[in-house]
């Protein structure tokens, strides 16, 4: 039976804000940072790490009171901003999936998900379809889903969390028989065109971010703007072999990317960060 805290935790993740938003950009601060505070944050210091990231006060002003509201941030009575328990577990769920890309090799196995939802569970149908789409599941058919098998886990969370465990089989196979070429069904199974989308946006947005960082506010800023970029490509992207890829697939350049800019970017950022919520 899965907890309030594990149900309300999914239901806080949210791929559709825009990258670059005042909202996404926060909930990116609270996740880096804020959610590694021991005490409440002073508002006014989430404030100050929101315009270095280049987010205006009054933009960020009314994002925070947002992300209050969506049950992201709780507010003391004294305006110190702490991140809230069902947010600090969709956070640490992320943490693998966003800050370890994983790229599914041509011998690697695959996750199987069949399920039948009766009438009477009709809400839940979305539910379970939107959250199997926002872990890079593939709609074989009505009720029938694929996934790369290190999604397993995260599959059965998903069932578990929104109580529908018992109406669905999970198998684990490790070759398909496609019903034609694996790239025709990759194309029928997932929205690639969105996908490739979505990287090449990423890689536009950090075209302009240098392989070394100057000092540690621009490390800061570039840091939280690739992050906000990247943090939904890992989850909608399941990563598939490349056998079922087009060739030009921007997903490989993405992924090399984003990795070689967080080991730059990382550790000067962390120190600013600290610095302001020291300060």
């Amino acid at each position: 039976m899965a907890t309030d805290t594990e149900l309300v935790s999914f239901t806080l993740d949210d791929f559709e804000a825009r990258t670059g938003s005042a909202v996404s950009m926060i909930r990116t601060i609270a996740g880096l940072y804020l959610r590694h505070e021991s005490t409440p944050v002073a508002r006014s210091k989430v404030l100050a790490l929101a315009a270095a990231a280049g987010v205006s006060t009054a933009a960020a002003q009314t994002a925070v009171s947002r992300l209050v509201d969506r049950g992201v941030l709780d507010q003391s009575e004294n305006s110190c901003l702490h991140v809230t328990v069902q947010a600090q577990a969709m956070f640490a769920r992320g943490n693998q999936r966003i800050f370890t890309p994983r790229q599914m090799q041509a011998e690697d196995w695959w996750c199987l998900v069949a399920y039948s939802l009766p009438e009477t569970m009709r809400p839940l149908r979305h539910q379970v379809r939107k959250h199997f789409l926002q872990l890079g599941g593939g709609l074989v058919a009505a009720g029938l889903w694929i996934f790369p098998a290190y999604l397993r886990a995260e599959v059965l969370q998903v069932l578990s969390a929104l109580q529908v465990r018992s109406y669905a089989t999970v198998f684990t196979t490790q070759t398909p028989d496609f019903p034609s070429t694996p790239s025709q069904a990759a194309r029928l199974w997932w929205d690639l065109d969105r996908l490739e989308t979505l990287h090449t946006t990423f890689l536009n947005s950090t075209e302009s971010l240098t392989n070394e960082p100057a000092s540690f506010s621009e490390a800061y800023r570039g840091y939280v703007l690739m992050i906000d970029a990247w943090r939904a490509l890992p989850y909608l992207d399941p990563g598939l072999p490349a056998s079922m890829l087009p060739s030009t697939w921007p997903g490989i350049l993405s992924r090399e990317r984003f990795l070689q800019l967080s080991g730059s970017y990382e550790a000067k950022a962390q120190h600013f960060a600290q610095d302001v919520l020291a300060g």
